[in-house]
């Protein structure tokens, strides 16, 4: 069987209660499983309250366990040809912290770091005992990382597992606890230095990594291995020591529903992909987030995420938590099924493409930059690469570059290549500072001039970025970098300064002071032949604050550029569009999803999946196309021709669908 639909089978227990594991049923856990199509499954070894779930010599076994509750689960699994990886433990570990606090991460003042926080009774509320959850982080800069040796050794000599799912690294947490200065001492590293501080903390880290990997793979070669959270943004800092390379597949960890919303996988996705990985999007089938016994996402939303999953190249995951006595979740696993059910149908049109786009995003992993960029594109169906690994960037229409972007001197060269080769690129804010020589972005006509030092300023756009519902000057939350126009640039937007910034002695209104009623003498907006600076960091503004005006003015700039967009398609803001390749099949693949996300209390949730009829989709590819087939109907529909682009219908489709491009 596949990694394509998988189980998280989260199973943290407190010693405080009894009987672990006494309902578990062979019979039931396979029933469940192979009922909801089940392909693999993570088993857990070690939990996070730092207890076993098998006999272990090394660790400590759960004091109301006794029996081997992992290997009757891994037994129940193989029988049934369910892949299982192994669940362990790292950078949380309850009972390892409170024994050995010597192993514990430490803030510069010596307190632990921990996630969660202490929450101190009241008289009247005794509730607020005991904090939500409350871990302290562990460093494996001491004598914890020896223990997790030997403990996965232990588990490797036990158990023949198809891999390895490790838990909690997250490299922006720096540790300052005695080994860590002892070592950082010894290196002659300024444990004042931040930057420093952090290399030091991602190599202790990665030399960790690579042991348990190295160890793992002496005892079972083919065995996967990944450590959780090096996927993950985390201030940038994974993705700047390049974490997710020990890994031998990418999970893409995200709870839609609570962490940031439904917009965070197409970029995780398209990177990886390009990294050339194996990914898997995990989500959960909780209502809120992980540990929630009892809570239930609907059906509908699951095949959602579902089918959002494979639409993105990736496997499906979603979490589950046993319940402490072991009787697997009835209710938990119909759902799963209904999701799975429709994945089996679709999962070859997703598993194995590559990316493939005309446009090119660079990748600048601030996460507001990109991620408001990202959702600007998704909510108008364009449909864009990542960038960043790419070898060539002459494949690409257009080059975007957030707000953030800060690029190495080869990456600049090969812009200033793409640009005399024909090229177009969009640049934010002060990410054109990135091509400034001698002062002079000679690309983009401009000469930089500095920062403001406004707390807004309003932008008036001129008729080159019509049609736009706004004509009068509109608000930026965050105010543009001052460049000079030079030469035959064009100037497409003005700046409108504020008279003055607000103050608690100096304000006008409820809000933001109004705008002077001459414009600024420098731009908003400046095109000089194929490039386009924008002086706003529109990307984040619209991360954050979500104003439509600004994803249009973008949308407008973008329309300027880009004229040769594989596909085109006319939908709502919800809807979304991915372009897979899949060149064993000599197929691309065009995914269309439509779902809602409803914000209702601190959820985000999906309910109201609606059919949309009659889509006309505009498709301009590099191979030839002999037909078009719909998925999953497996219905052939009728190709158009106009112009340089074709044409086909989908009659009607509820939550996803896919149209295979068949070339010769």
């Amino acid at each position: 069987m596949s990694l394509t639909r998988q189980i998280h089978l989260d199973f943290h227990c407190s010693e405080h209660i009894k009987e672990i594991g006494k309902g578990f049923d062979k019979n039931l856990f396979q029933e469940a499983l192979l009922e909801a199509k089940v392909s693999s499954i993570n088993l857990f070894a070690k939990c996070h309250h730092s207890w076993s779930y098998y006999p272990t010599k090394i660790g400590q076994i759960h004091p109301h366990l006794n029996f081997d509750l992992l290997g009757k689960q891994i037994a129940a699994c193989k029988e049934k040809g369910i892949k299982v990886f192994i669940y362990f433990t790292v950078g949380w570990s309850a009972n390892d912290s409170k024994n050995h606090p010597e192993w514990c991460a430490r803030n510069k003042d010596g307190s632990f770091i921990i996630n969660g926080e202490e929450i101190q009774a009241t008289k009247c509320d005794k509730r607020k005992e005991l904090p939500f959850f409350y871990w302290k982080f562990l460093c494996l800069n001491t004598d914890y990382h020896e223990l997790i040796l030997a403990q996965v050794e232990e588990l490797c000599e036990r158990y023949r597992v198809n891999g390895f799912w490790f838990d909690i690294y997250q490299v922006h947490r720096l540790c300052y606890c005695e080994q860590c200065k002892a070592s950082m001492a010894s290196l002659k590293i300024d444990v004042g230095n931040t930057d420093a501080v952090e290399a030091f903390n991602a190599s202790q880290m990665k030399r960790h990594c690579e042991e348990l990997r190295n160890l793992i793979h002496q005892r079972m070669p083919e065995a996967d291995v990944f450590f959780n959270g090096t996927t993950a943004l985390d201030k940038g800092a994974n993705f700047r020591h390049r974490m997710y390379e020990n890994n031998t597949l990418q999970d893409l960890e995200d709870l839609p529903t609570t962490w940031g919303g439904y917009d965070k996988l197409p970029m995780q996705a398209k990177f990886f992909l390009n990294a050339g990985y194996s990914i898997t999007a995990m989500s959960g089938k909780f209502h809120t987030e992980w540990g929630e016994f009892g809570g239930f996402k609907h059906p509908d939303a699951l095949k959602y995420e579902a089918a959002t999953m494979i639409a993105f190249g990736a496997n499906c995951n979603f979490g589950d938590q046993l319940h402490p006595n072991g009787i697997i979740d009835a209710s938990t696993y119909e759902n799963i099924q209904y999701a799975y059910e429709y994945v089996e149908q679709i999962e070859a049109y997703g598993i194995g493409g590559k990316p493939t786009s005309r446009l090119g995003l660079w990748r600048s992993f601030d996460q507001d930059a990109d991620e408001g960029i990202s959702k600007m594109l998704l909510e108008n169906q364009v449909d864009f690469d990542v960038a960043n690994l790419s070898e060539d960037f002459n494949k690409y229409e257009v080059l975007i570059f957030p707000s953030k972007s800060e690029l190495p001197k080869s990456v600049i060269l090969q812009v200033e290549d793409f640009i005399k080769q024909g090229g177009s690129v969009i640049t934010f804010g002060e990410s054109v500072l990135n091509f400034v020589q001698d002062d002079i972005a000679k690309d983009f006509g401009v000469k930089y001039i500095g920062n403001s030092d406004l707390d807004c300023d309003y932008t008036l756009l001129k008729e080159d970025l019509y049609p736009i519902f706004v004509k009068t000057p509109f608000l930026n939350y965050q105010p543009a970098i001052q460049v000079e126009p030079l030469g035959e640039a064009k100037v497409l937007a003005d700046v409108f300064e504020p008279y003055f910034n607000r103050t608690s002695k100096h304000y006008c209104s409820h809000q933001k002071t109004p705008f002077k009623e001459t414009k600024a003498d420098y731009p908003a907006i400046v095109q000089n032949g194929k490039c386009i600076f924008i002086g706003h960091a529109l990307d984040a503004m619209y991360n954050k604050y979500g104003a439509r005006i600004h994803r249009e003015l973008f949308y407008c700039c973008l329309n300027l550029q880009h004229k040769n967009p594989m596909l085109k398609v006319d939908l709502p803001s919800a809807a979304r569009i991915n372009l897979l390749h899949q060149s064993n099949e000599n197929r691309y693949v065009m995914h269309l999803l439509y779902g809602s996300p409803i914000r209702r209390g601190m959820t985000y949730v999906i309910e109201d999946l609606v059919p949309l009829k009659n889509t006309t989709v505009a498709f301009q590819l590099p191979k030839k196309i002999k037909s078009v087939t719909l998925i999953p109907s497996q219905q052939n529909l009728q190709i158009t021709k106009e112009g340089s682009y074709c044409f086909v219908t989908i009659p009607e489709f509820k939550t996803h669908c896919a149209l295979l491009f068949h070339y010769f």
